[in-house]
């Protein structure tokens, strides 16, 4: 039996969190359509290969994700583009001080098929972090 769509998207995601995790950057870019686009917040989206993979080299340089992945929704639109929506939560230890804190993101991914697997397209994600932290507020 052949896996689902769903299935597969799931592996991708996973896939993507292990890449994250490990903090490497050629398992993350590898996840990408030649011209995917990462939006994190408070920087400029990253279009294309090379800059995806200058954008994850920055971010691997300065964080480490200890973080649990969970799968919220997959929908499937068409034979060819589908989008998920996940959480993150754990802790981020910045490394040039090496200090944690909690970590808790929410994400969406949209997702193309192309050469019969699913790859990410397009991915943006927010933090649901507390937006005032003792009486502070963070952005």
């Amino acid at each position: 039996m052949s896996p689902t769509h769903a299935d597969e998207i799931s592996a991708l995601l996973h896939a993507y969190g292990k890449a994250l995790k490990s903090r490497n950057v050629d398992e993350a870019v590898a996840l990408y359509t030649e011209d995917g686009v990462i939006m994190p917040p408070h920087f400029s989206a990253s279009t294309g290969t090379e800059a995806l993979r200058d954008s994850y080299t920055r971010i691997f340089a300065t964080i480490q994700l200890v973080i649990t992945f969970q799968i919220e929704e997959i929908v499937v639109m068409s034979p060819e583009w589908a989008f998920a929506r996940t959480t993150a939560e754990g802790t981020k230890t910045i490394l040039a001080t090496q200090e944690s804190e909690p970590h808790a993101n929410q994400e969406l991914f949209i997702l193309r098929r192309e050469h019969g697997k699913w790859l990410i397209a397009r991915y943006a994600f927010s933090s649901m972090k507390p937006l005032v932290q003792n009486g502070i507020r963070r952005s």
